[in-house]
This record gives C-alpha cells, structure tokens and sequence, in this order.
C-alpha cells in the first residue's frame, strides 16, 4: 500500500481547518494544521509536504508569503490557495509561485477533493519528468565517450575510484555513497551533483558549472540555477543534520554551492 500524500492546511479560521481536515482525512490523506503563516513556515522548516492549502488573506504572514517561503526553501509541493475573494493581482503573483488552483471557501467539498487529487497527480506528473530528464542526462553523459581511463587504456584500483570528504565517500565505480558508513540513497543526478562538489571540496562551483559537471551540458546561469537548486535540496535533506540550517552543502548566494571541508 503506498503511502498517503502529506498535506498541510493553513488558515487562521478554526472552522475551516477542521472542516477541510475532516474532509481530507475521510479522502485517505496525512493532514497537519497551521493556525497562522508563522507556523505554516516553521512547518515547511521541519519537513516536506506533498501539497499546501493556503488562506490567501491571514494576519501576519499571510498566503502568498508561505508559499513564497516554501519555494526559497526549495520545496515542490503543490499549492492551492483558498480565498474569500480572487483578484487578477493575486492570479498573477500565484502563477508566479507555480500555484496550480484558486479555490473559493465556499466551494463543495467534494470539488475540493478532487482539486487536491489534480493537484497531486499534477505534481506526480511533474516529478516523473524531472526522473526521465535525469535518465536523459545520464544516457548523455554516456554518449559523449569513455572515460580518461578508458581512453588512455588505464585501470584504476579501489583508492583511485574512492573520493572521501570527511565521513563522506563516494565510489565512482559503483556510484555508491556513503556518509559515516551510512548508505545514502541518491538518485543518479544527486550522485553525479555530490561527486562534482567533492572533487572540488572547498570551492564554489557555480550553478552552470554543476550543470556541465554533472549533466553535461551547458546552460545560463538563471537556468541552471533552476536546475540544480532542487537536487541540492534533497541532497541536504539526506546529508545535513539539520537541512534548514546546512553545515556542509553551503550556498554563496546567487553564485553556486561549496561541500565544506572538515568531518561530517
């Protein structure tokens, strides 16, 4: 049995948490509740959600700045926003943020359920593109010819194919990684991502050079930052002790990313 989509209900309203909670509840879903836009956020810190209902107008933090909070926190759930009243300047900033549907409060449940469903299938959709583009990259990297110790006939022993950073090590040959000899479970992209910021522990690789390094390819700096901010998210996710507060994966903003030297 597949686990249940994460959801988080955001609204300053009592009665339309419970209500929306119960309903998705009953539809099978994991719900959590946030009274305020400030808890909201310190939710999004602990954990990932598959999808986010947020009240469009709350006091303090209100809708459109926990979603934003969310995408700053590299977060890829999907997003319905709830109102009382829609306005072509609101439509405009969610697009902005990717925001899949506006939902009226007064909508019936049962079409809120399967706006949700949308959403999440949505979503899933979107997450298996970003896999085949993964394999994509992998097939091209392949295609571009062997490698140097293929083409200078040179066979490297188990030390050579071995990059070690800290607790950190990673075997080239086998595309393993392993982190104080914990097995970590990286997608071929996320590998190739970590081995590039590895051999070149300590120094910034920019957005672009990531992308070259381990896709293959070249691209704008815009578009590669695009790119690779999600990996590094779920790198951190899987490396850092704390990935809200990174000790390791550190960001030079709008530039690149540096694996720190030192123990992990």
């Amino acid at each position: 049995m597949s686990q249940p989509a994460y959801i988080l209900v955001v609204d300053d309203e009592a009665n339309i948490r419970l209500t929306l909670s119960t309903l998705l509840t009953r539809a099978g879903y994991s719900v959590t509740e946030a009274a305020t836009g400030e808890e909201a956020v310190e939710l999004l810190k602990q954990r990932p959600f598959d999808l986010m209902l947020v009240d469009l107008k709350m006091p303090g933090i209100d809708g459109m700045q926990v979603v934003a909070a969310a995408r700053d926190l590299k977060l890829d759930s999907a997003v319905i926003v709830l109102t009382g009243h829609g306005t072509l300047e609101t439509a405009v900033e969610g697009l902005h943020h990717g925001i899949f549907d506006y939902l009226l409060k007064t909508t019936d449940p049962a079409q809120v359920v399967e706006r949700v469903k949308a959403a999440l299938e949505d979503r899933t959709q979107k997450i298996r593109q970003r896999e085949l583009l993964d394999v994509v990259g992998e097939a091209v990297k392949e295609l571009r010819g062997p490698s140097k110790q293929a083409a200078t006939g040179t066979t490297g022993g188990a030390a050579e194919r071995l990059i070690t950073v800290g607790e950190l090590q990673l075997d080239t040959w086998h595309q393993v990684a392993t982190l104080a000899d914990r097995s970590l479970s990286l997608t071929p992209t996320e590998f190739r991502v970590l081995l590039c910021l590895a051999e070149h522990a300590g120094q910034m690789l920019s957005y672009a050079q990531l992308v070259r390094c381990a896709q293959g390819y070249d691209t704008s700096e815009i578009e590669a930052g695009e790119l690779i901010k999600p990996h590094i998210h779920h790198l951190r996710q899987k490396l850092e002790p704390d990935p809200a507060s990174p000790r390791y994966l550190l960001n030079v903003r709008g530039k690149g990313y540096i694996l720190q030297l030192g123990e992990f």
